[in-house]
């Protein structure tokens, strides 16, 4: 595949290429149901969050509305 092929039926653009017209509905669902399935090649991405101390947010919150 190309690189404009590539872009014609990125995820992030193709609504817009239906919508004007270079990318037909039907051919982008066909382009969909041929690609592989590749799940089994995936990892498991485990993010982990800072713990945050509801105080200080709450404070720094305050001290916003305060200022305006």
């Amino acid at each position: 595949m190309s690189k404009k092929d590539e872009l014609l039926y990125d995820v992030r653009i193709a609504e817009r290429n239906i919508k004007d017209g270079s990318l037909s509905k039907k051919d982008y669902e066909k382009h969909l149901d041929n690609l592989s399935d590749v799940e089994d090649k995936g990892e498991i991405l485990v993010i982990e969050e800072d713990e945050i101390n509801p105080e200080i947010e709450l404070d720094d919150q305050v001290e916003e509305e305060g200022s305006s």
